[in-house]
């Protein structure tokens, strides 16, 4: 089998231009090149998209990719989709680079930490061009193993800018991610803390709000997903904040309640 790391003949044109490489899982022939520099589009999501490595500004390209081309769609896109020619049309190269050489060492003797940095960062360019309506579509599609919604995006979870955690079908938490503690002010513990990982809620208006009452424990004990509602946290450090929850049930592939994803959208100072 011929790999993708092959070498593309020469460039007419020279680049000094990074990108990071992203292959379609529907049609892994095409790809999209976004410049190190810039933040990855928002249709790039990981239900459809790979990261396939990265390609650099001395590296040869891949055939099918041109120099003019690219600079055309970075200028007015800020990415560039490109197809692979025959030549290099290898699935299954995750985490390869396809600019690299073919004598390089395989990827079996590479550094693991290394990749799963650079997934991780590139995973947190794609969060911030995501919104929460997304993040609760990714997390509550049913699989048939049920595995759990935290285990399967857990990368895509810990890299979002804004607070989500997840919990069982009995509202103890199960997942939390940076943002979360930030919003919270503290780390509830695991398989402990029910419902929001919150010090104290209140209500708009002041009133005390039970935490078996707050909208992660209405969306549980109802399942039904909650909108349109607002609150105010408080952290042990007696601070507060206003956020708007988006509390989602979760679903097995029989349709089974099995827990809970909530994100938390931090409003400012209450």
């Amino acid at each position: 089998m011929r790999s993708i790391h092959q070498r593309a003949p020469a460039r007419s044109e020279a680049s000094d231009c990074a990108y990071n490489l992203f292959r379609n899982k529907q049609r892994p022939e095409i790809l999209c090149a976004v410049p190190e520099d810039r933040p990855v589009a928002s249709f790039i999501g990981p239900e459809q998209w790979v990261y396939e490595g990265s390609l650099g500004a001395q590296e040869a390209r891949p055939s099918g990719f041109d120099d003019k081309a690219a600079s055309a769609g970075v200028r007015f896109n800020g990415f560039y989709l490109f197809q692979l020619t025959a030549a290099h049309r290898v699935a299954g190269t995750k985490g390869q680079s396809l600019g690299s050489r073919a004598e390089e060492l395989p990827e079996a003797e590479t550094s693991l930490g290394v990749r799963q940095h650079v997934r991780k960062s590139l995973l947190r360019l794609v969060a911030q061009q995501t919104s929460p309506e997304q993040v609760v579509a990714y997390v509550s599609r049913a699989t048939a193993d049920q595995t759990p919604a935290e285990t399967r995006y857990a990368d895509l979870l810990a890299a979002l800018s804004f607070a989500v955690y997840t919990t069982d079908a009995t509202g103890r938490i199960t997942f939390y991610n940076e943002a979360a503690v930030t919003l919270w002010g503290r780390r509830p513990v695991l398989g402990r803390d029910r419902w929001c990982g919150s010090w104290h809620i209140y209500s708009l208006s002041g009133a005390p709000l039970a935490h078996d009452r707050c909208p992660m424990a209405v969306a549980i004990r109802e399942d039904r997903r909650v909108r349109g509602v607002t609150a105010v946290a408080e952290r042990p450090d007696g601070s507060r904040v206003q956020f708007r929850p988006f509390p989602t049930p979760l679903h097995d592939a029989n349709d089974n309640l099995v827990g809970a994803v909530n994100v938390l959208i931090d409003l400012g100072a209450a």
